[in-house]
């Protein structure tokens, strides 16, 4: 997970006044991970469940619990709300320079009593032990002296203190089960932390069971194991388990059965698309290459009985034609990416580069570009493709710039099993708002007068990234240059 992107504050999925009128709900916090650099895995979509505002966290390692505990807090900061902070004492010091590192100001928020911490015993153990009445009417006061003041109350806390012995895990369980009844239409969402290393499985099962959402490896799932807690008490609630289990069997297995379909269907009908725009865009290259040329011979033979605006109105069309060409090459190569069924292979992506560069030649000498580049690594994909992507990413660099000469950096990371490449221009820079859009088909930011082109370069960089199972991301600002990040396998040693 690359912590190269950096998080936009001018993002207004996060922030601005539209965000903050609206109510807090699950759905809000969802966002908080959906729009975070560091979240970068999958987040499912509500679609209709139960969305009590309870969350659990479940981690592994520090880089696990990270990803998804600095972009609730943030969001809850950079939405005006108030955030508690239930902390521990040896771990406030890197929660901190993680918040730090996330692009929360913790001391403008902690000094305006935005951001708070608190520790165990100003919280859960008020009174010297765990009391589930006494810990649940805390929160209800809370609730309500925070959201007095402020748009809505989230809270984050760390769980590490269930495992000491003033504390019993079923009163634990009974407090959390109640705790979704608590934030039921309250402004109120809370994410709890469980360390999984050291938390016994027998414990994490009851947290499974009295959490609506769960977060683990990466990902936000809605939980089907969940108990509503007029459910998780009383003596018949194993059989009330028994039946949630099986329903849950036929449930799961209906839908894999009618996705297995969807998924055949789906592959059928891509697969025909996929040939469609191919022979589509194929057919195309004669008939253009025909106006073009019988427009350029009606020029020649009758130049002389032409007047000055016909021969405009002959460049104009013939520029259109060109263009129109051009547009269809670039549909082919689109096209071609899925259609290439070709073996991966170990690329050695400083040959690429070389091998760029020198097609690049006349462009760089042209406006005196220089690139920088590190000892690239070698990857497993295709080199052809590779190369398509490295060619678009550097023309572009040199493109996009003002008079002067562009200065463009190339470099990779090693990050486990990947490769994370930068290519850094200093260029005119891409407002945050197009970010996404640049990486949609034929889609444009500048017009042909400013800057020539057809709109499928960084489309084509995507679907060749997307081929080789990586991301790809740009971190930008106008005037202050552009940078496109990019993750390949790496190759095995």
């Amino acid at each position: 997970m690359s912590q190269e992107a950096e998080y936009d504050p001018q993002d207004e999925s996060l922030t601005g006044s539209a965000a903050r009128s609206e109510p807090l709900s699950v759905e809000r916090g969802l966002d908080a991970l959906r729009s975070s650099p560091e979240f970068r895995g999958p987040v499912e979509p509500l679609d209709g469940v139960e969305a009590n505002e309870h969350i659990a966290l479940f981690y592994e390692s520090r880089d696990e619990q990270v990803e998804a505990m600095v972009p609730f807090v943030r969001q809850g900061v950079e939405r005006d709300e108030r955030v508690m902070y239930v902390i521990e004492e040896r771990t406030e010091d890197d929660v901190l320079a993680a918040l730090r590192d996330g692009g929360v100001d913790v001391d403008a928020a902690t000094d305006s009593g935005a951001l708070t911490f608190h520790s165990v015993d100003e919280t859960y153990r008020r009174n010297g032990a765990f009391d589930p009445d006494e810990m649940i009417e805390f929160y209800r006061q809370t609730i309500e002296e925070a959201t007095a003041e402020y748009p809505a109350l989230r809270i984050t806390a760390d769980t590490h203190w269930i495992l000491d012995e003033k504390t019993t895990i079923e009163d634990f369980m009974a407090y959390e089960s109640r705790v979704n009844d608590l934030f039921r239409d309250e402004d109120c969402i809370a994410l709890c932390q469980y360390d999984r290393e050291a938390i016994p499985p027998e414990v994490l099962t009851d947290v499974v069971r009295t959490h609506p959402h769960l977060i683990y490896d990466g990902t936000l799932c809605h939980n089907f194991y969940y108990t509503p807690p007029q459910e998780y008490f009383g003596p018949d609630e194993p059989a009330r388990d028994i039946d949630r289990m099986l329903r849950t069997l036929v449930d799961r297995t209906e839908a894999k059965a009618e996705l297995s379909t969807t998924i055949d269907e789906l592959e059928e009908s891509n697969e025909r698309l996929k040939r469609f725009a191919y022979i589509a865009s194929h057919d195309l290259q004669e008939p253009l290459r025909m106006v073009s040329s019988f427009l350029q011979l009606l020029e020649d033979r009758h130049g002389d009985d032409l007047d000055e605006e016909a021969r405009e109105y002959i460049d104009f069309a013939v520029g259109g034609s060109d263009r129109m060409r051009e547009m269809v090459d670039g549909l082919l190569s689109y096209s071609r990416i899925d259609m290439n069924d070709a073996e991966f292979r170990p690329v050695d992506c400083t040959t690429v580069l070389e091998a760029v560069i020198s097609d690049l030649r006349l462009q760089i000498e042209e406006r005196d570009a220089a690139i920088v580049a590190d000892e690239l690594p070698t990857v497993v994909g295709d080199d052809t493709q590779l190369e398509q992507l490295f060619h678009n990413l550097i023309a572009n660099a040199i493109k996009y710039t003002d008079d002067a000469p562009p200065q463009i950096e190339i470099e990779a990371q090693r990050q486990g099993d990947r490769c994370v490449f930068s290519v850094a221009d200093d260029g005119i820079g891409i407002e945050p708002a197009h970010t996404d859009q640049i990486f949609e088909i034929f889609n444009r930011l500048h017009s042909n007068e400013e800057y020539q082109g057809t709109g499928i370069g960084l489309a084509l960089c995507r679907k060749i990234v997307d081929h080789h199972g990586g991301d790809i991301w740009v971190d930008s600002e106008p005037g202050d240059g552009t940078t496109f990040y990019f993750t390949l396998p790496r190759a095995k040693r």
